[in-house]
């Protein structure tokens, strides 16, 4: 038997999520200076609703999340939490900046061009992309007369850091004209996300699909940090199906009556996408159902003014069917 103190506790279960402090604060709302000095020991005995938040936040189970909040008074003799699973050789990141992992450790990835190449392939990883179109996006109208040597070089540089070493398996592979990425969801989040998405569609079990949503939505980290994609159509249509995710999750949250963990993700998009209108109506519905009919009705009167004011038009059905439930008596809804 093993005693854990709370910050133990709760940088196991962050790290379990696959969560960084900062993300943590974000979602939960306390404060990261709280979240580091608990995880550092320097706070021992926090408030009990700062470890409610973090409970909600790391969507624990009833039980882990006993734990977490036994352990803001008194540090309970627990088993060990489970390790998580060993970390893959290789692994990218593309929900956030772009990242790759050795061994669970970020690889230096700094040169620019290898970075848009690399984010550009791993965007639809598994289908091959030509070396004119890779070419246009590198270069653009000043593309140089070495272009397709130093295309060469950089696809070189990508292998090295994909396939460290002899046994590894092949991820970058030239094609007729191209190059092909092959990532699936153990190597590239999105693939990651995209798998569990689909086995939450399939999940009959209400609870079941809400967990594995979850889990997807978790991966997110963030906007690219690679500026020649950051505005393009794949990136835009990356964007839209998170917030496709986000909205199903929160729908499967309302079912459940489990609303405060999606309220975070949900409100950081919707300001991002000020004129998304599904995903504003989810918003509406998400603090309605969690007992926050005001933040409800302030949400629908945002987005219905930056309609207005940036398109001339009036909320869709949507949103006027959420706004309607809002106002709907208790009873009859």
């Amino acid at each position: 038997m093993t005693t854990l103190t709370p910050g133990v506790l709760l940088k196991a279960y962050r790290e379990r999520g696959g969560l960084t402090q900062r993300e943590l604060a974000d979602r939960s709302g306390v404060s990261l200076a709280a979240i580091r000095d608990l995880e550092q020991g320097r706070s021992r005995r926090p408030r009990r609703d700062s470890v409610h938040a973090l409970a909600r936040a790391l969507d624990l189970t009833g039980p882990e999340e006993r734990r977490l909040r036994a352990g803001a008074h008194t540090p309970p003799v627990l088993a060990p939490v489970p390790a998580a699973p060993a970390a893959p050789a290789v692994a990218l990141g593309v929900l956030g900046p772009l990242t790759v992992w050795h061994g669970g450790v970020p690889a230096p990835l700094n040169a620019a061009k290898p970075r848009v190449l690399l984010l550009r392939l791993a965007l639809t990883a598994g289908e091959a992309v030509g070396r004119e179109e890779l070419a246009d996006l590198l270069w653009g109208e000043r593309r140089p007369d070495s272009a397709a040597n130093l295309l060469s070089t950089y696809i070189g540089r990508l292998r090295r850091l994909l396939e460290p070493g002899p046994d590894a398996p092949l991820m970058l592979s030239g094609t007729l004209g191209g190059y092909r990425l092959t990532a699936g969801p153990a190597v590239l989040d999105l693939a990651q996300l995209r798998a569990l998405a689909s086995r939450a569609a399939a999940e009959p079990d209400p609870k079941r699909a809400f967990h594995l949503l979850a889990a997807a939505a978790r991966l997110w980290r963030g906007e690219t940090d690679v500026d020649e994609l950051r505005h393009g159509p794949l990136m835009a249509a990356l964007i839209e199906e998170y917030a496709t995710l986000l909205c199903a999750l929160s729908r499967a949250a309302r079912r459940l009556g489990e609303c405060e963990p999606v309220l975070p993700p949900l409100r950081a998009l919707a300001s991002r996408l000020e004129l998304h209108e599904p995903l504003h109506a989810e918003l509406v519905a998400a603090l309605a159902a969690a007992g926050r009919r005001t933040e409800a009705l302030a949400a629908y009167e945002r987005i219905r003014g930056a309609l207005a004011d940036q398109l001339g038009i009036d909320p869709g059905g949507l949103l006027r069917e959420a706004r309607r439930a809002v106002l709907r008596p208790v009873a009859a809804r």
